[in-house]
C-alpha cells in the first residue's frame, strides 16, 4: 500500500476509492491504472514525512546559520 495525492481539479477513482482534489489516499501499488494516473500527473506518490519536517531541514542546513558566519569571516580577513 503507498499513499498517492490527487493533483487534478476532478475526483479520481483508483482501485475502488475515491479521492477528491487535493486529498491523499492509501491505494495497492498494484492496482490497475495506477502507474499510467502516476505518469500522466494526475496523481503523485507522497512519501511519509510530515509537512513540518519537509519546511524544516532546508532552513537548519542553509539560511540563518551561514548568514551568521559570514560577517565574522569578513571581519577576520
Amino acid at each position: 500500500m503507498g499513499k498517492y495525492r490527487n493533483e487534478t481539479l476532478g475526483v479520481v477513482n483508483v482501485g475502488g476509492k475515491f479521492a477528491a482534489p487535493k486529498q491523499t489516499l492509501d491505494v495497492d501499488d498494484k492496482a490497475p491504472g495506477l502507474a499510467r494516473m502516476v505518469k500522466r500527473g494526475v496523481l503523485s506518490k507522497v512519501d511519509n514525512r510530515t509537512a513540518g519536517a519537509k519546511t524544516e531541514k532546508p532552513a537548519e542546513k542553509g539560511g540563518d546559520a551561514q548568514k551568521a558566519e559570514q560577517p565574522q569571516q569578513k571581519a577576520a580577513e
